[in-house]
């Protein structure tokens, strides 16, 4: 396929390019986050970065919809 290897700022490892699914890059962006880390406040950064401007490839509309669905799914059952 062809994918590189880098990680970015936020140290999120990218070894993806424009072909690979959003589910792929999302299982992956979930299996890189260190143990014990507060995926729903990583999940809403990311959030954050995707409904930017530049963000509106199809893929990245899903990926939003797949780290949204992980913020709905990470909150606090209310009794």
């Amino acid at each position: 396929m062809g994918l590189s290897f880098c990680q970015n700022r936020s140290g999120i490892r990218r070894d993806v390019d424009a072909s690979t699914a959003p589910e792929d890059v999302f299982m992956r962006w979930l299996l890189s986050r260190p143990q014990g880390s507060d995926i729903a406040e990583a999940a809403r950064r990311e959030v954050a970065r995707l409904e930017s401007p530049a963000s509106r490839h199809e893929g990245a509309r899903r990926l939003h919809e797949l780290f949204r669905a992980l913020i709905e799914a990470e909150r606090p059952v209310r009794a």
